[in-house]
């Protein structure tokens, strides 16, 4: 997200808001401005038309009474009418004193309204009486002359308004003028200037920003887009502006998202969504949202603006793709490794030791996953050999060295060579072709001759050994000698020792002499015979555990810094010489009973190739440990398919046959479906079902030789396929095609009631290990196995009624599965099944397939 508010970067939003407030601020002041001489206006034309008003009024009464004179000249006169005249002036005057109307009277009316003598001459005059005529003339008179001063006073008061009003109207524009709207209009002049400046400025910053810019208006619709918008999206304004903001540039399932940022207006929240260009391909953009709003808080428009961090999202994307591959690579090297430090235990000798003539125990604690330190033993006509052995440094590059001298070891056991100078010889030679001298490994080597007693020691670098005598002593044989890997046909010697019955033989790895304690200082020689001599009358199994507390004591820590290996054996019977090991006779079928298997241990001298188990009931329960042993061939006797299939036959598997589907069912032209690329299968099922619906095969039957077929070529396309590490080579989610020298093929054949589903490819990858290890797995209930799956060779057991496969490595793979349709499909048995594995190499244990 980004670390600075788009807001901020781009104040397109503030920029409106100060316009909307310049705004404003002119409109108030040419209010203010306004409102005084319109108020001065105001306040004179009321004064003025008040004046007049009763100037008019005035006026009236003065005629008024002028005319009642006259009526009244009239009356002296002897012009009788006239007395309407003055009955009128009568009745005003009674009107005057009740005021029945609620009208205003002023002072000077009242005053004449309750005067009882011109009320008393006025009565009498109406009565014909004159003689008070002269008091009635006076009172006239009098009220004639009032109202004639009122009007002229008030005439006066308009002439004084208009005149003053329009001098101070005058002097307010004036003052307007000069102190309110030439200041405005400065101010003005300057904030037009600032705001075309501020307007230049961002309108320089909206279009030349790498930011989109988008203003709203209430409606949604777009009012305004920047150049950057035209530029990163391609959109012809017309397209864009004027339409709502919803109609083209986001996606139908972001709307949502969209409106509510909208509306939220929020200038700190920032959401990323994608925008599309005029082509329609998508860009991920940061996005926030600024309202601007007027000076009452109205929201007038939105201003959304967006950065590009496409870029950024898809390197987030990449690495976190990256993340996985280093993940992925970095649990596969550990797997490796987990696998070498297994294949490294295994290479190491057995940890009780039985052989002619000798018994003890050995130990190898390892330092790190994948050990240096070796140790084997094994036996000759007339010697048992013993081996210990350090290659410098640990991990996968000593695991390698160590892998080398078990195979030389192995041959020279099946050699029968034992002299421990011939041992480590060719030891040397071996390690030095294969690390070129980049590796080293002490090694000492005793053969002990069991028909007389002589022990033969040779060493090359390793620690000094330690013999006990009869008697309990030890002693140190100093034997010494450089290590192996350095130089070709490297000179070395064998040291001779007498070995009475009762003697013991120590042999150590320089790992004991060299851990050090907390302080630095070394275990050593001295201390380690004297937990010899201290430890002397305990057994072989209590002498090695004693050493190791020993040790760890004095290091205070239960792990090295190097590897440390022990043998401790002890000479106490003679024999004769023993028969040669190897024999050039064919080796003829071993046949065990499931009895038998159950409560004896099957040699790892016997080839697994030629031993056949015949299973009863329950046999499932073995597999876990025929995984162990490498028995692969289960055969139930009895079995009216299997008889029916031939049972000579299959008793004799385990020799060379180019075509199972002709041997068991006595066809020479199966239906062969090759296919070319992975999208072949689908074509080749549906062959499949067409051939098995064209004879005569059940819907039951069909359904589960196609899943069958699925599976297998599954299995040819995509686990097969391996390098020279074992990893597979295709994902099983990418088409592929065939290599030219790649085949893969499905083979069908029946005969009366036995239907053959066979695979063939020509990697011959599988090994009877995996399968042992993945059918083991499932009985014992724990269904796939981590990193490597393994269902679908249990699934193809389970619906066979025999499984048969056989594996030339590196050259072919043929799996076969045979049906009995007498029968309904079923998974509820366990079937018989044999894996054929014809090795170049004289194959003994499972283990070094």
């Amino acid at each position: 997200m980004e670390n600075v508010k788009l807001s901020e970067r781009v104040p397109v939003g503030a920029f409106y808001r100060t316009n909307i407030e310049a705004v404003e601020d002119v409109r108030s002041r040419y209010f203010i401005a306004l409102s005084i001489p319109a108020f001065l206006l105001i306040m004179i034309g009321i004064g003025t038309w008040e004046s007049l008003a009763f100037h008019a009024r005035s006026a009236t009464s003065f005629h008024q009474y002028e005319h009642y004179l006259e009526a009244l000249t009239k009356i002296q006169e002897g012009q009788s009418s006239a007395t309407q005249d003055l009955q009128e002036f009568a009745n005003q005057t009674a009107k005057s004193r009740t005021n029945s109307s609620g009208q205003y009277i002023s002072h000077f009316e009242k005053k004449m309204a309750y005067n009882q003598p011109l009320n008393t001459a006025l009565s009498n005059l109406l009565h014909g009486n004159n003689e008070n005529i002269p008091l009635i003339r006076e009172q006239l008179k009098a009220a004639a002359h009032h109202y004639q001063e009122i009007e002229k006073q008030y005439f006066s008061y308009a002439q004084w308004f208009l005149s003053g009003g329009g001098a101070l109207i005058f002097l307010s524009l004036i003052y307007v003028w000069f102190g309110i709207l030439q200041p405005i209009g400065k101010q003005s002049r300057e904030r037009a200037l600032a705001l075309a400046r501020a307007g230049e400025f961002n309108e320089d910053v909206i279009n030349t920003s790498r930011v989109i810019i988008m203003v709203i208006d209430a409606d949604g619709n777009v009012v305004l887009v920047n150049h950057y918008f035209q530029t990163l999206l391609q959109w012809p304004r017309t397209q864009i502006v004027g339409h709502p903001l919803l109609n083209r540039l986001f996606l139908p399932q972001d709307h949502a998202c969209i409106l509510a940022l909208l509306d939220a207006g929020n200038p700190e929240q920032i959401q990323e969504l994608p925008i599309l260009n005029s082509a329609g391909d998508q860009l991920i953009m940061a996005w926030t949202v600024t309202p601007v709003r007027d000076v009452t808080g109205e929201e007038l428009l939105r201003v959304a603006m967006g950065v590009d961090v496409t870029e950024r999202a898809a390197a987030e994307h990449a690495q976190q793709i990256a993340l996985l591959k280093a993940q992925s690579l970095s649990d596969r090297l550990q797997d490796e490794a987990q696998q070498a430090a297994e294949l490294h235990t295994a290479f190491l000798g057995p940890e009780q030791i039985t052989l002619p003539g000798l018994s003890g125990i050995a130990a190898s604690i390892t330092s790190s996953e994948v050990g240096g330190d070796y140790l084997d033993c094994y036996t000759t006509k007339e010697t048992s050999v013993l081996v210990l052995g350090d290659v410098s440094g640990h991990g996968l590059a000593a695991g390698s060295i160590v892998a080398v001298a078990k195979t030389v070891i192995n041959q020279l056991h099946a050699d029968g060579i034992g002299r421990p100078d011939q041992v480590l010889r060719q030891l040397n030679n071996a390690i030095l072709n294969t690390a070129q001298g980049l590796r080293l490994m002490t090694m000492i080597c005793a053969a002990v001759d069991f028909r007389h007693g002589i022990l033969y020691i040779a060493n090359a670098g390793q620690q000094f050994p330690y013999l006990q005598k009869p008697d309990g002593q030890w002693e140190m044989l100093e034997i010494g000698g450089l290590p192996l890997g350095q130089e070709l046909d490297l000179d070395i010697s064998t040291s001779e020792f007498d070995m009475p019955l009762g003697s013991r033989l120590i042999l150590i790895s320089d790992g004991w002499i060299e851990e050090n304690a907390p302080d630095g200082t070394p275990f050593g020689y001295e201390r380690l015979e004297q937990a010899l001599e201290e430890f002397s009358t305990l057994g072989d199994t209590q002498l090695r555990d004693a050493l190791i507390a020993r040790l760890i004591a004095f290091c205070e820590r239960d792990t090295f810094d190097d590897d440390l290996s022990i043998i401790v054996v002890h000479h106490n019977e003679r024999y004769p010489a023993v028969s040669e090991w190897r024999s050039e006779q064919p080796l003829e079928i071993i046949r065990i009973s499931q009895d038998y298997y159950a409560n004896k241990t099957i040699s790892p001298r016997l080839s697994r190739q030629h031993i056949v188990l015949f299973a009863e009931h329950e046999w499932q329960n073995l597999l876990p440990r025929m995984s162990q042993d490498g028995i692969r061939r289960i055969l139930i006797p009895g079995n009216p398919f299997l008889q029916a299939m031939g049972w000579d036959n299959l008793l004799n598997a385990h020799k060379e046959f180019d075509n199972e589907l002709s041997l068991y069912l006595h066809i020479d032209t199966p239906l062969q479906l090759p296919i070319t690329t992975s999208t072949d299968k689908v074509g080749v099922i549906s062959s499949l079902a067409s051939w098995l619906a064209e004879t005569d095969v059940r819907d039951d039957w069909i359904d589960v030789c196609t899943l069958v077929a699925d599976e297998l070529l599954e299995n040819a396309l995509y686990a097969a396929p391996r390098d020279a590490r074992g990893q597979a080579i295709y994902s099983k989610s990418v088409d592929r095609i065939l290599n030219e020298d790649e085949h893969i093929s499905l083979h069908m054949g029946r005969r009366n009631n036995i239907l053959a589903v066979q695979m063939r490819d020509n990697w011959g990858t599988l090994t009877p290990s995996t399968l042992l290890q993945r059918l083991g797995a499932h009985i014992q209930g724990h269904g796939l196995i981590a990193d490597q799956g393994g269902g679908g060779l249990y699934l193809l057991w389970r619906f066979s009624d025999y499984m048969q496969i056989r594996v030339f490595p590196g050259r072919e793979t043929r799996a076969t599965l045979f049906f009995d349709l007498d029968h309904p499909p079923h998974e509820d048995h366990y079937p018989a099944f044999q894996f054929l594995y014809h090795s170049d190499i004289c194959e003994v244990n499972h283990d070094y397939l």
